[in-house]
């Protein structure tokens, strides 16, 4: 009998190019392949799951605090819904007795090795195992990777990182959230209060920025702009202070003045005859080439560049590495490339001196030689997978226009870390004006101008790019010029709060563990210590979209009053370690070096259970009415006028307004209204003056930020009733700016010959006769629908064949309660919902076809007979307990 091994690999995909590039497979109805030495199979991605608390003891079923912190003495695996059958296949081929042992062919990495390793343990399969390594998805990678199959125990602590991985996030996010749900879900909440050991932190870095939003007072401030002349030259120039601040800071700029009487001296002096004085420094600057990408840098400038998601980003690299065979491992935090590498990277070169998109600065670099060979190509700096690049594959022909985009991007950067430096001429241009008693007026002017193109050149830049800006004087020197003082422009304007992290920005941070590093070789260093991997931040931030923490509004990311609330009462609650970005990057170093062989597994593991009942202590033990304590009020009660408003963890009430007291005051403000948290500063002003003026930070439901005031007034004339927080529109609309067209990235279902395809812009998706005002109607699809941003993969299914998407979580009704349904394009071309079948009622039948289960739902909803005891949010609801325990707490 022949032997031979059983290849899992993690997708099937992978599984056929494996047996492609090997050659000699028979195809068992798609579920596995079998040659002469082989048979390859594949896994479906995470096949098993750790298993919930109830399947260790039936009595942990109960969320009770009673029973935290949850410590299983070992944690068992348990086959995820719908996966059983094909684990049980691969058992069935493990035990054939031709089979002599296992190759884990699941991707490079923690989860690939956590995903084989589970499936070992689960099918009980002992025996030692190999390890196929793949960096490239061609067949030469491919073959080169079976001939030297490594042991698969040489893993191990790769590995143990994972597992450890795996385990910490359990043990933090099912005691937490358990405890945290137990704590704070009221009683007609549906859902849980989900926390977790990454998830949490970078919650609260997007909640540290909505901080500072919220904290912003608007200033007045004014520049000055004025024109000047010289022989034959003109140019302007701004009002600049030395003492104006940092000029990163827009707030702070040196051309903005905050002092009107210093901008009237300033006039004053203009006005007067006489003129200015003129001096120029002009140097040359060097701009470095850069590193090719790793998955934090792409995702952060493809955001940049186009506004992409992470999740879209990484979906994309995803598909030039598995299924188009262009790039390198996507999922790699390196930007170097390992020592032997240089003979491969002259290979891509060459073929790439072929690709016309390319060719130009591709047949310079062959022609020249590489540049920052030592740079680049640097061993040290290479974890398990180096940077993404491209493989020099022929780029095939299907390829969609969000992948030939990124795959672009990828081809650039690579191209252009090989070349030479590029070289810009600079100028810092000053004019002095006398003022009387004061020192001189300066006023500044700069240019640039790109003299040598270097590694731009491989972006498509060409020499005399810039803003140019002829020298002074002609005989070449650097001495002073008088010139002529022209018209002069005053501007009024108002800061403006700081914008929302983009998604780019806040990859950076998670990176950084929090820290806010411009420095490059900064952020290389802390990489070790960053929140979660380059593989699953993408997954953190749509998980705190989808759970109801954060929200997208015009492209960047904002938390939902949820979120702010949350992260409000983990800083009260003294729980820095959950709420900390760089305490919780510790554990991803802590992970590394377990993955290294510096630390143990057990000793992780230790540390991660110590830690869980730190957490679980805190959440368990803190009381709700003793977090705000010490807080001041926030003034006298506009109701019943004798008692104090004091702010609780759901909004801000009247010491008088007691539950279960009938002739107490009924006034109340919940801590959210259209989109926005109430803060304390906006109560403050409400109960001050019953108005605000002009806030920002309102959304609509299709995700767009809006501007508005806020208005209390009472239900009833009589003292101590309740009062309604009422929204009043009719600011400007932050969101109006020009909608920004991109490329057609689908055939147009609309069926007209004259029609290019499906275009997608800054907001939506849609036909391009509509978009060209040629249609009235037609194909549309908004890029973010109840609150849920649609990814390009919805989009396709949405106009393709089918014109519906498979069912969607994480859309957000009117009234702020989660839903699924499928997106179906209508005859008119917009789209509605089409609902999952309600499972049947207990004593009762379910309904088919059913319409509205949520979003439809909130609005059909009647108010309660009952008249509610406060009202403040536009929807009617009871006043929270005095003590607020929302549920019996067993």
């Amino acid at each position: 009998m022949v032997s031979k091994r059983l290849v899992i690999a993690e997708k099937p995909s992978v599984a056929r190019d494996l047996c492609a590039a090997l050659g000699g497979f028979e195809d068992h109805d798609g579920e596995y392949y079998e040659s002469d030495s082989w048979i390859v199979t594949f896994a479906l991605g995470h096949l098993l799951e750790l298993a919930e608390p109830e399947e260790y003891d039936k009595s942990l079923k109960a969320w009770t605090l009673a029973s935290l912190p949850i410590l299983p003495p070992a944690f068992q695996i348990r086959p995820r819904e719908g996966q059983k059958k094909r684990l049980d296949l691969i058992k069935k081929l493990a035990n054939r007795k031709d089979v002599d042992g296992l190759v884990n062919a699941c991707d490079a990495g923690r989860e690939g090795e956590v995903i084989f390793r589970r499936i070992q343990e689960w099918i009980g399969d002992a025996r030692p195992h190999q390890r196929l390594w793949l960096q490239s998805m061609t067949s030469d990678a491919i073959r080169t990777a079976f001939d030297e199959l490594q042991p698969g125990d040489a893993y191990d602590p790769l590995a143990d990182a994972a597992w450890l991985r795996g385990v910490g996030d359990w043990l933090i996010g099912m005691n937490a959230t358990r405890a945290l749900t137990r704590r704070l879900k009221g009683r007609t909440e549906k859902g849980s209060w989900s926390a977790g050991r990454v998830q949490t932190p970078t919650l609260g870095l997007i909640v540290a920025h909505e901080w500072k939003r919220l904290a912003h007072v608007p200033r007045t401030y004014w520049t000055v702009q004025v024109a000047f002349s010289a022989d034959a030259q003109a140019w302007t120039g701004k009002a600049w202070q030395a003492d104006g601040g940092d000029d990163k800071d827009a707030e702070r700029s040196k051309d903005r003045w905050f002092e009107r009487a210093r901008v009237d001296a300033i006039l004053a002096a203009l006005a007067a005859p006489g003129q200015g004085t003129a001096t120029e420094k002009r140097k040359e600057s060097r701009e470095n080439p850069p590193l090719p990408f790793d998955l934090t840098s792409l995702q952060r400038e493809a955001n940049g560049r186009w506004g992409w998601s992470a999740k879209r980003v990484l979906q994309t690299a995803q598909r030039l590495y598995e299924v188009h065979k262009v790039l390198t491992y996507p999922r790699t935090d390196s930007r170097h490339l390992p020592s032997d590498y240089r003979p491969t990277v002259e290979g891509i070169i060459e073929a790439l001196s072929n690709d016309a998109d390319f060719q130009v600065a591709a047949r310079q670099i062959r022609d020249e030689g590489l540049r920052n060979v030592e740079r680049v190509i640097d061993g040290t700096k290479v974890s398990d997978h180096f940077a993404i690049v491209p493989t020099g594959a022929e780029t095939p022909d299907d390829m969609g226009a969000d992948d030939r985009a990124l795959y672009g991007l990828v081809v650039r950067q690579f191209l252009a870390a090989w070349m030479a430096p590029a070289i810009w001429s600079t100028v810092e241009r000053w004019v002095e004006v006398p003022v009387p008693g004061q020192a001189p007026a300066r006023f500044r002017t700069s240019g640039k101008v790109l003299e040598v193109p270097g590694h731009l050149l491989a972006f498509g830049d060409e020499k005399g790019k810039g803003t140019a800006l002829p020298p002074l004087r002609t005989d070449g020197l650097d001495a002073a010029v008088s010139c002529d003082i022209g018209e002069v422009v005053v501007e009024e304007g108002e800061t403006k709060p700081p914008a929302r992290l983009s998604e780019g920005a806040l990859l950076g941070r998670m990176e950084a563990a929090g820290e806010e590093l411009e420095d490059a070789s900064l952020t290389e260093a802390m990489k070790g210590r960053g929140l979660g991997t380059p593989a699953t931040r993408a997954d953190t931030i749509d998980r705190l979209i989808t759970t109801g923490y954060a929200q997208r509004i015009d492209n960047r990311l904002a938390p939902t009053p949820k979120g702010m609330k949350l992260i409000d009462i983990l800083d009260r609650a003294h729980v820095p370690v959950l709420n900390s970005a760089r305490l919780t990057g510790e554990w991803e170093h802590k992970f590394q070096l377990v993955e290294r062989g510096e630390s143990t597994r057990a000793e992780v593991l230790d540390a991660l259970t110590g830690f869980t009942r730190e957490v679980t202590s805190s959440l368990v033990g803190f009381d709700h009415d003793g977090l705000y304590a010490h807080d001041a009020s926030l003034g006298r009660c506009p109701s019943c006028g004798q008692g104090d408003v004091v702010e609780t963890v759901w909004g801000y009430r009247c010491t008088r307004n007691v539950w279960g007291q009938d002739d107490g005051c009924k006034f109340f403000l919940w801590k959210e209204k259209a989109s926005r948290y109430i803060d304390r500063h906006v109560a403050e002003q409400l109960v001050r003056e019953q108005r605000t003026g002009k806030l920002v930070g309102f959304a609509d439901l299709s995700g767009r930020s809006v501007e508005a005031s806020l208005v209390i007034e009472p239900e009833s004339p009589e003292p101590g009733s309740a009062w309604t927080l009422r929204v009043q529109y009719g600011g400007a609309d932050a969101s109006a700016e020009a909608e920004v067209i991109g490329e057609v990235v689908f055939a147009c279902p609309c069926g007209e010959a004259d029609c290019g395809g499906v275009i997608e812009t800054s907001r939506r998706f849609l036909c391009q006769r509509v978009l060209e005002g040629r249609a009235k109607s037609g194909p549309v699809l908004p890029k973010v629908v109840c609150k849920r941003p649609i990814e390009i993969e919805d989009a396709a299914a949405y106009f393709g064949a089918d014109a519906k998407t498979p069912p969607l979580e994480g859309f957000i009704s009117k009234f702020n309660r989660p839903f699924q349904g499928a997106l179906v394009r209508k005859e008119n071309g917009k789209h509605g919902f089409e609902f999952p079948e309600r499972p049947p009622r207990e004593g009762g039948r379910g309904r088919r076809g059913a319409k509205a289960p949520a979003a439809e739902a909130d609005a059909a909803k009647k108010p309660a007979a009952k008249k509610p005891r406060v009202a403040a949010s536009g929807t009617k609801r009871s006043a929270p307990k005095s003590k607020e325990v929302p549920e019996a707490e067993a």
